[in-house]
């Protein structure tokens, strides 16, 4: 395990050894500002760039005959990203990649969050429940599922953009996912009338 916050929570697995993948983002500061510009016409806004902290569980999935040992199916590589503080996973539709930064990053990043942290266990946990789910629903009945983790957890360290504005009618702050350009409003206000 690594380094210690000072809530005395463990902060990551591996990350002693190899620093969390940070990842470029695939959506320009322009295409988050014009997301927030659909959502409030007319709006000045500001844009910074942000990274949120996943584990990163790369999973090989393998399916196989209730009365054969043998495999019946193709290994399938899976990768699942949990989040690092809400402990929410989901099966990513690619294999993150970025540069390798520093572990001192990690801490930092989940340093700042409050509340209970997801453990390792936890995540590794949800990890392999999310992976087991998709393929429950396309195996037949009968059918075995063997799941082995293809390497530790690893940092993944997420990008999105925070888009903070507003015009004459509104302020908001929402939350612009840096690989996908999906958004979720933060905060809206409208502004008063004096």
């Amino acid at each position: 395990m690594s380094a210690e916050i000072g809530t005395g929570r463990p902060v990551g697995p591996d990350l002693q050894t190899e620093g969390p993948v940070r990842m470029d983002p695939h959506v320009t500061a322009a295409e988050a500002l014009a997301v927030f510009q659909r959502k409030l016409p007319d709006a000045l806004a500001e844009v910074q760039a942000v990274h949120h902290p996943f584990w990163w569980a790369a999973l090989d999935v393998r399916t196989r005959g209730l009365l054969r040992r043998s495999a019946a199916g193709p290994e399938q590589r899976m990768d699942v990203l949990v989040n690092a503080v809400s402990g929410r996973g989901m099966i990513a539709d690619f294999t993150p990649r970025g540069t390798t930064v520093g572990s001192s990053e990690w801490p930092r990043l989940i340093g700042e969050q409050s509340g209970p942290l997801p453990t390792r266990d936890e995540a590794e946990r949800t990890a392999r429940s999310l992976a087991r789910a998709k393929v429950v629903k396309t195996v037949k009945l009968g059918m075995g599922i063997e799941i082995a983790p293809a390497g530790g957890l690893r940092g993944v360290l997420k990008p999105n953009w925070i888009v903070s504005g507003g015009n004459a009618k509104h302020v908001a702050t929402i939350l612009v996912d840096g690989l996908d350009g999906s958004h979720y409003i933060v905060r809206v206000d409208k502004v008063g009338r004096s």
